[in-house]
């Protein structure tokens, strides 16, 4: 790959930000969605503090369990990818990872993942939190869209037994589902 010389943006030259450009369009559509799958495997080996799996093995069940169902591979991808910021805000985890996936995923998918967090919480018997929370959101559009998901994929994917295939599985897909995007925004970048 050819490097400009300039050590600015300032100093750089025409040809320099032609290079440049050229240079990450490649770049950033060959790797669309490579980020995102590495953050999810830093996550491998972290421990699964008082539950019985991790945040890694929790993501790969829930997704595992969502293709064995035959949901769309945008979906599977969002279940793969819900608790990706559980690591970088445990408390706005939701909110974090919608943020982060909220290009890549139609309307339906992003609220589901940006506001999973509240839906949690009426399976959550026998605690503390306030299991009817989420009756704040009735009447939302994604309301039973979300819920469906915490029920089937969340909270429900925390078995160490639980069939979890391997997250190479999940690449292409996430790969596909992000790339996407990256050569739509990158045909129209300068």
């Amino acid at each position: 790959m050819v490097k400009v010389s300039a050590t600015s943006f300032t100093e750089a030259t025409a040809q320099d930000w032609e290079v440049a450009v050229a240079n990450g369009r490649r770049h950033y559509v060959a790797n669309a969605g490579v980020a995102a799958l590495n953050l999810l495997k830093s996550q491998k080996d972290e421990p699964g503090l008082s539950w019985q799996v991790n945040n890694y093995e929790h993501s790969l069940s829930a997704a595992t369990k969502a293709l064995r169902n035959g949901e769309d591979e945008e979906y599977v991808v969002a279940v793969l990818l819900h608790d990706l910021a559980q690591d970088l805000d445990p408390m706005r985890h939701d909110r974090v990872a919608g943020t982060l996936l909220k290009p890549f995923l139609n309307s339906a998918n992003h609220w589901m993942v940006a506001n999973h967090q509240v839906f949690q919480l009426s399976f959550r018997v026998n605690s503390k939190f306030d299991t009817k929370k989420v009756e704040t959101f009735r009447g939302h559009p994604y309301f039973e869209h979300t819920m469906r998901f915490c029920d089937l994929y969340d909270q429900s994917c925390f078995d160490p037994r639980a069939e979890r295939l391997p997250i190479e599985t999940f690449e292409p897909m996430v790969r596909r589902i992000f790339g996407r995007v990256q050569e739509q925004r990158m045909g129209s970048y300068p």
